[in-house]
C-alpha cells in the first residue's frame, strides 16, 4: 500500500506560501511581497517560476501612482495540479476496483476510462503517421516523455517512466485505460507491452494496416 510521506511536506515554502496567497484572490508582486515580508526580486522570481510551471498568470492591471501594476494569479485548475491527494486517492480507488470487480469488469472499466481520456481532444486526421505523432504529443501533455521508432514495419512508442504510475502501482492492468486511448486516438491496432516495476517504461506497438503507403518516421 502507498505510504503518504509527511517528510516531503513544504507547505511553509516559499513557493507554497504565494501558492495559499494566489488562491484566494489575485495580488501584485508588492502586494505579495508585503504580506509575506519579502523582497518584491525574491517574490518575482518565485512567481516568474510559477508562471514557467504553468501554475501563474497576469490577470489584469491595478492603477498605481507611476504606472500599472500586474496582478497575479493561479490558472484555472492550478489547484488540482498542485495537489498531492490526487495520487494518493487514484491509487487506492484503482485498488478498490480490483478487488470489488471480476477481471473482465475491471479491464472493462479500464479500457472504457481509455477511450474517455481520448475524447478529450478531437480525433487526428490524415494518414496513419499524423495519428500517431498526434497521440504522441496528447501523451507529452499528459507528462509522459514519449519517443517514436520504427522496428520491422511497426511504430514503437516508448518512454521511461509512466504518466499514470500511481494506478498502474496499485494494479498493472490500468495499463489497459492507456492502451486504449492510443487506439481510440488513432484508430489503428495498438498493443501495450509496458515494462512493470521499480521503474516503470511504457512502450506501445503501434501496427499499420495491411498495404498502407506510410511516410518515413519523424517523431517532431
Amino acid at each position: 500500500m502507498n505510504q503518504f510521506h509527511w517528510e516531503n511536506d513544504r507547505t511553509g515554502g516559499t513557493r507554497e506560501r504565494i501558492i495559499r496567497l494566489l488562491l484566494a484572490q489575485p495580488l501584485t508582486i508588492a502586494a505579495m511581497a508585503r504580506r509575506l515580508g519579502m523582497t518584491q526580486n525574491a517574490v518575482r522570481a518565485q512567481v516568474a517560476l510559477l508562471q514557467r510551471e504553468g501554475v501563474a498568470e497576469q490577470q489584469g492591471e491595478v492603477k498605481g501612482a507611476r504606472r500599472p501594476s500586474i496582478l497575479y494569479g493561479l490558472l484555472a485548475g492550478a489547484d488540482a495540479q498542485l495537489s498531492r491527494a490526487y495520487p494518493l486517492m487514484v491509487s487506492h480507488l484503482v485498488r478498490l476496483l480490483s478487488e470489488e470487480l471480476s477481471s473482465k469488469e475491471f479491464e472493462g472499466i479500464m479500457k472504457k476510462l481509455g477511450r474517455l481520456l481520448a475524447s478529450a481532444v478531437p480525433r487526428a486526421t490524415g494518414d496513419m503517421t499524423d495519428r500517431v505523432k498526434e497521440a504522441i504529443r496528447f501523451l507529452r501533455a499528459l507528462g509522459s516523455i514519449a519517443e517514436l521508432t520504427e522496428e520491422n514495419g511497426r511504430y514503437m512508442i516508448s518512454s521511461d517512466g509512466c504518466p499514470i504510475g500511481v494506478a498502474v502501482a496499485a494494479d498493472i492492468r490500468a495499463c489497459f485505460s492507456m492502451e486504449a486511448m492510443m487506439r481510440q486516438l488513432t484508430g489503428l491496432e495498438v498493443v501495450q507491452e509496458c515494462r512493470h516495476g521499480t521503474r516503470s517504461r511504457c512502450r506501445f506497438v503501434v501496427t499499420p494496416p495491411r498495404g498502407r503507403e506510410r511516410r518515413a518516421v519523424d517523431p517532431k
